[in-house]
């Protein structure tokens, strides 16, 4: 292995190693969280607009660099005639994916790992706890995905709570106080109170 392919084996190593740590943490802690506008702008419009910008962006850098580039025409091609048109097409296609995924857990779960370890600012609010639905097979029984009415501005949340399950399926349509921790992407919930 040459000095080249190390140093770059270790820079993408760098680059995606920070992402798949925090989107593990995510999945492994799980915190019950209610986002506000911001994380729902940065999720829904920016991030995608910036990894479809970037992608036009790299993908003409690499065609204006590479383009007279006989060795990498024939590299391409040869890798073309190898794996067949339809799955080299993947790769331009699958490259604003990863970049909103780089984005998405760079930012928005960074900040959710900050909130939920870090986080002094206290907060509740009233909910009207709307269902009690099941978690997919995937999660451990104790697990309810809750859907809850904000009384302040009447919007509609969902997120999973693996504590008191029974309970909260007799006070299905009553009044809760959902009480956490605030981050500036939205809220986490830690206790709810009846």
């Amino acid at each position: 292995m040459t000095f080249k392919q190390l140093f770059n084996s270790a820079l993408l190593l760098l680059a995606t190693a920070p992402p798949l740590v925090l989107l593990a943490w995510d999945e492994q802690a799980d915190p019950a969280f209610i986002p506000n506008g911001i994380y729902n702008t940065l999720t829904f419009t920016l991030f995608p607009i910036t990894a479809i910008v970037l992608s036009i962006v790299l993908l003409r850098h690499l065609y204006k660099k590479y383009n007279n580039n006989f060795e990498f025409k024939h590299t391409v091609k040869n890798y073309i005639a190898e794996h067949g048109k339809f799955r080299s097409a993947f790769i331009p296609l699958f490259l604003p994916i990863l970049i909103y995924l780089w984005l998405w857990t760079s930012v928005c779960i960074s900040v959710k790992l900050w909130a939920n370890k870090h986080s002094n600012n206290i907060w509740q609010q009233e909910h009207q706890l709307l269902e009690v639905g099941s978690c997919p097979t995937d999660y451990e029984y104790s697990c309810a995905t809750l859907t809850v009415l904000s009384l302040q501005n009447y919007r509609k949340y969902t997120f999973r709570w693996y504590l008191d399950k029974n309970k909260l399926v007799t006070l299905q349509n009553n009044n809760i106080n959902l009480v956490g921790v605030t981050s500036p992407l939205g809220n986490i919930v830690q206790e709810i109170q009846w």
